[in-house]
C-alpha cells in the first residue's frame, strides 16, 4: 500500500509539473510560479552539540479560475532527506472546491493551540515548533467544501492515516523505558481498512462564528497489544495497535473590537467504551479557551489560552495506554499557554515569545524568536527553546530537559 500511495504523489507531481493539467485546455492560460526557500541555520544545544542544518524548498504553483495545482518539495541536504510537503490539486466550481493530495488540513478556531485539529498528525522527533501548522505531516485526503453567504461545509475522507512520528532513540525520544529495548512490530495504518473522515459546518455571523465538527477515524498515537516477556518478566516484544474513535465537537470565534474569544471542545468517543484493554485509548473530554488581542496599525498580537481534557473510566495498571500517556498519572490534565509578538522599526524586526505550563507535571516549554528583513527577499533569525519541568515528573517537558537550544540562520525565498 504505501508503494501504491508513494507511485500515486509522484504521478500527481509529475502531472503538475510536465503537462499543467491540458484537461483545462478550453480555460484560460493558468498563472505558473515558481519559488525557491533556503533556510541555512546552525543549532546549539546546551550539552555543547552543534548541529547545522540547510532545507531547501522548491514550490510549483498553477492556477487560474477552473483549477489550481500545488507542489511543495523538500531537501534536507544535512541528512540526504527528500520529502513532498505539499502536493495537491483543487478544482472550482461555483460555491464549491474540491481538493485532493498529500495535504493538511486544519479545523479549529484557536491560535496557540488546538484540541480539535484532528485531520493531521504532528512530527515530534525533532522537539516542539512555535509553528502549528510547520509540526503538521501532510497525509493523503480528499476534501469537498461549499460556501453559501452565511455558511460552508467542509466534508473530508482519509484512505488511512498517518501516525505520530516520533524518535526511537537519542535526545529527541519519547518512547516509554517500559518499551526502549523492545522490538516493536508495527502496525500498518496506510490501508483502506483504516479508512476515516468527516465533516465540519460553520455559520458565519457578525461578530460570531460557530462550528460543529463530526469525525470517525484513528488515534495517531499507537497503543500497544500481544506484549511478550522474558523469564524476568521484562518486555521483549510488543505490536502496536491504533484505537478508533469518533469526535463530536464544536469550534467558535466571537469579535469584541480587537478581542477575539475563540472556544473549542468535544467528547472523543472511543471503540473501548467501558476502557476495559489496556491497549486502547479510553474516551475522553477535552476543552480549549484563548483570548487574544490584535493592534492592527503596530502588529502587535497577544494571546492566553487554558487547555484540558479529563479521561473515562482512567485505569490503575501503570501499562494501560491512558497512564502512560497521562501527566502525573492523573486522569486529567490542565495547560496554561501564552504568547506576545511585537513588531519595531517599520516591522523589519519581528520579536515572539511563548510559553507552556503543564499543572499536573509542573513541565514548561519557553519558545522565543527574532527575525530581522536584511532586504525583500532575505532575514536574519534567532531562536531560542527551553524545556523543564518545576518538579521531577514524567513529562514530555521533563524528558526533553537537556535540550534546550539556540538557532541561528538565514532564511532567503524567490
Amino acid at each position: 500500500m504505501k508503494r501504491i500511495i508513494l507511485i500515486t504523489i509522484l504521478l500527481l507531481a509529475t502531472t503538475a509539473l510536465l503537462f499543467a493539467f491540458d484537461i483545462f485546455a478550453d480555460e484560460e492560460e493558468p498563472a505558473r510560479k515558481i519559488y525557491l526557500q533556503k533556510e541555512t541555520s546552525l543549532i546549539i544545544y546546551r550539552d555543547k552539540t552543534l548541529e547545522p542544518q540547510l532545507l531547501l524548498d522548491i514550490s510549483v504553483d498553477y492556477n487560474n479560475e477552473a483549477y489550481r495545482a500545488q507542489t511543495t518539495l523538500q531537501i534536507d541536504v544535512a541528512t540526504s532527506k527528500l520529502s513532498a510537503k505539499h502536493l495537491s490539486i483543487s478544482i472550482f466550481r461555483g460555491n464549491q472546491i474540491l481538493t485532493t493530495g498529500w495535504i493538511t488540513h486544519p479545523w479549529g478556531s484557536a491560535s496557540l493551540t488546538h484540541v480539535v485539529d484532528v485531520l493531521n498528525a504532528q512530527d515530534l522527533s525533532g522537539g516542539i515548533k512555535d509553528d502549528l501548522e510547520a509540526m503538521k505531516l501532510p497525509e493523503l485526503m480528499l476534501s469537498l467544501t461549499t460556501y453559501q453567504e452565511r455558511s460552508s461545509l467542509d466534508v473530508v475522507l482519509k484512505p488511512g492515516f498517518r501516525t505520530t512520528t516520533l524518535e526511537n532513540t537519542g535526545r529527541w525520544s519519547l518512547i516509554p523505558a517500559q518499551f526502549s529495548s523492545v522490538t516493536l512490530d508495527e502496525e500498518e495504518t496506510m490501508n483502506l481498512e483504516k479508512i476515516g473522515g468527516g465533516a465540519r459546518y460553520r455559520i458565519h455571523t457578525s461578530p460570531i462564528d460557530l462550528g460543529l465538527l463530526y469525525f470517525n477515524g484513528y488515534w495517531p498515537q499507537s497503543g500497544y497489544t500481544n506484549i511478550t516477556y522474558d523469564s524476568t518478566y521484562a518486555i521483549t516484544g510488543a505490536e502496536t495497535i491504533h484505537t478508533r474513535y469518533q469526535l463530536i465537537g464544536f469550534e467558535s470565534s466571537s469579535l469584541f473590537g480587537p478581542l477575539t474569544l475563540a472556544l473549542e471542545g468535544g467528547f472523543f468517543l472511543s471503540e473501548d467504551t467501558d476502557g476495559s484493554d489496556p491497549g486502547l485509548y479510553n474516551s475522553k473530554w477535552a476543552y480549549l479557551a484563548e483570548l487574544s488581542y490584535t493592534h492592527s496599525a503596530s502588529g502587535t498580537f497577544l494571546a492566553v489560552a487554558y487547555q484540558g481534557q479529563y479521561v473515562l473510566h482512567f485505569p490503575s495498571s501503570p501499562m494501560d495506554v491512558d497512564v502512560l500517556a497521562s501527566n502525573d498519572g492523573k486522569a486529567y490534565a490542565n495547560t496554561l499557554l501564552a504568547a506576545a509578538e511585537l513588531k519595531f522599526f517599520r516591522e523589519k524586526l519581528a520579536c515572539r515569545v511563548a510559553g507552556t505550563y503543564q499543572l499536573e507535571s509542573t513541565g514548561y516549554l519557553i519558545l522565543a524568536s527574532a527575525t530581522y528583513a536584511l532586504g525583500d527577499n532575505l532575514s536574519f533569525f534567532l531562536k531560542t527553546t527551553w524545556y523543564g519541568s518545576i518538579e521531577t515528573k514524567d513529562s514530555l517537558y521533563h524528558t526533553w530537559d537537556a535540550n534546550d537550544s539556540l538557532q541561528i540562520g538565514l532564511h532567503a525565498w524567490f
